[in-house]
């Protein structure tokens, strides 16, 4: 009997021991979750700062710092190509808001200002950019062919005349 109650005993130890650790692991993990979010808040923050200012200082003539230069280019980039994705699609930019309207529409239906086509403002007519869209589309195709055989550019070539 004795062999049992000392059996006993070292389960019921180990239960506890495993039982603690089990504990401070859990306890363990949600502090760094904790502190995960709280970093993630910190970030988001951060982000918002230099959100507000860049919103503030974009109209600068010297910005203060080069990453400003290079979020206005990429911002300038985003539009023009949500405007050569919206033209591909049949639609237009707003150019106040960025919302994406049906080709036909006078007014945006997200801001309501006049949508007149960005082309047009910059004295593009639309025969011109349907061109430069034919060809936009043509340069991806020769870009997708390359290191193919002579033959099959030729046939392409073939298939575009037949459009």
């Amino acid at each position: 009997m004795d062999f049992f109650s000392r059996l006993g005993d070292a389960i019921t130890e180990t239960g506890r021991d495993v039982s603690q650790k089990v504990s401070e692991m859990t306890g363990i993990a949600k502090l760094n979750m904790e502190i995960r979010n709280k970093e993630d808040f910190v970030q988001k923050q951060y982000t918002q700062i230099g959100k507000q200012y860049y919103d503030l200082h974009k109209e600068d003539q010297e910005p203060f710092f080069e990453e400003m230069k290079l979020i206005t280019e990429t911002l300038k980039d985003i539009d023009k190509l949500k405007v050569e994705v919206a033209a591909l699609k049949g639609k237009k930019c707003c150019p106040s808001c960025g919302a994406v309207n049906e080709s036909e529409a006078v007014f945006c239906i997200k801001c309501g200002s006049k949508c007149e086509s960005i082309f047009e403002e910059e004295g593009v007519q639309e025969a011109e950019y349907e061109e430069v869209k034919e060809e936009i589309v043509i340069e991806e195709l020769e870009k997708e062919t390359a290191g193919e055989s002579e033959a099959e550019p030729e046939e392409l070539n073939k298939d575009e005349d037949e459009m």
